[in-house]
């Protein structure tokens, strides 16, 4: 007596485990639940980070935000980083773009004015294209030889771990889970 086993849909399986891969995994830059996961986990950080900040021009607390990414080459050389990462997401300053850069650098630079009235000027630009720009932020995080440091984005952090790390897990199961449900048909084993 022989038993044979089919198994169909074994194809379309290995493309639905493949697009999971590109969703979840580090194969392509455009994977999606990954890099929204650790943006949305580290909120928390944010939140209390923009709560430490000194309240006198709010320019600072405007100023910071999540960057959430593929890790690069610069990234690599932070003790923080891994080189297993496939995901960072970190509380900073906004970057300026840097076609605005340009423009201030043409726009002071065209008015002839002393390299002593920079700070001003670039001051009124940030703030008439809605760049809340504040140079303090590193001062206020490690301090100066004049002025004393002042953390706030090493303590949020430190004091949100746990809530970054149970969140992440929370919003990758949601997320695997959806996807998941959106995309896999199982293959069905039929014995004869």
């Amino acid at each position: 007596m022989r038993t044979r086993f089919q198994v169909s849909g074994v194809e379309g399986t290995l493309e639905v485990f493949e697009d999971l891969r590109n969703q979840v995994g580090d194969a392509k830059k455009s994977s999606r639940i990954l890099i929204q996961s650790v943006h949305q986990a580290m909120k928390s950080v944010l939140w209390m980070a923009q709560g430490l900040v000194a309240q006198d021009t709010g320019m600072l607390e405007r100023s910071l935000a999540i960057v959430s990414r593929r890790p690069t080459n610069k990234d690599m050389r932070s003790r923080y980083v891994q080189p297993t990462d496939s995901a960072i997401a970190l509380v900073t300053t906004r970057p300026i773009p840097k076609h605005l850069k340009r423009k201030l650098a043409g726009d002071f630079h065209a008015t002839g004015k002393d390299k002593k009235e920079y700070r001003k000027f670039a001051k009124k630009f940030y703030k008439e294209n809605d760049i809340f720009y504040d140079a303090r932020a590193i001062a206020n995080e490690f301090g100066t030889a004049n002025r004393p440091a002042k953390p706030y984005l090493r303590v949020s952090l430190e004091s949100q771990q746990s809530q970054v790390t149970s969140n992440l897990a929370m919003l990758l199961k949601q997320n695997i889970e959806k996807f998941k449900a959106k995309n896999l048909n199982t293959p069905t084993t039929q014995g004869k």
